[in-house]
């Protein structure tokens, strides 16, 4: 890799519900493992500095996790997120043989929208690839700028992508198209039937008089 990217982390001794402690410390607690490392490690790292890590470089990308007494080119395969804050809980690293390619989601990012007829309605959000770890691309830019007219559509055989990077998504699924804006019918109106007058009038009378007959023969 041209740019290592480095994230530094803190070995951890603390497991279980302890780790409450750690994160009202600003710490996130974490383990790295694969088919390189001997036995899983437990390390923490700062939420803040994580966070913004991850923002920017996201879980396709090869990191080089650095703590005491150990460096590891790693990947963010799982973040743990509270539902209710969004902070991170915990933090899966996976070290992978550099040598042997692997399989990954890559996330797409649309580029270029311009003016265009219709909605845009987004199929894929993440293409999975295979390639060296070294190899894997951060993110799968896709030009929309020729999507204008409703019906145009781009598939993933439409993506392109290094040599040294082989898709694995099917080439005919649709990431995105331009479809018809949905058109709400307005409800009828509902015309209710005007009564006479009179009608009800005789009505009101013959009730009132049969009351009367009843009362009578009673």
């Amino acid at each position: 890799m041209s740019d290592e990217l480095i994230l530094r982390a803190e070995p951890r001794e603390i497991h279980g519900k302890k780790v409450k402690r750690l994160r009202r410390e600003g710490l996130v607690p974490g383990v790295v493992y694969g088919p390189v490392v001997s036995e899983t490690v437990s390390v923490s790292v700062n939420r803040r500095e994580f966070e913004r890590f991850f923002s920017r470089n996201g879980h396709s990308t090869i990191t080089s996790l650095e703590w005491a007494g150990g460096k590891q080119p790693v990947l963010i395969r799982e973040v743990q997120i509270d539902p209710v804050t969004r902070a991170p809980l915990h933090i899966d690293f996976f070290a992978p043989n550099m040598r042997v390619v692997l399989r990954q989601f890559v996330p797409i990012v649309m580029q270029h929208a311009g003016d265009h007829d219709g909605v845009l309605q987004t199929v894929l959000t993440e293409v999975e690839v295979e390639a060296l770890p070294s190899n894997l691309p951060h993110q799968i830019d896709v030009d929309i700028s020729h999507l204008v007219t409703v019906g145009d559509a781009i598939h993933v055989s439409d993506v392109t992508l290094p040599d040294d990077v082989t898709v694995i998504t099917a080439p005919e699924d649709l990431i995105a198209s331009l479809v018809a804006e949905a058109v709400e019918e307005e409800p009828e109106e509902t015309v209710e039937p005007e009564v006479a007058e009179g009608e009800g009038g005789e009505a009101a009378e013959g009730e009132s008089t049969d009351s009367e007959s009843e009362d009578q023969d009673a």
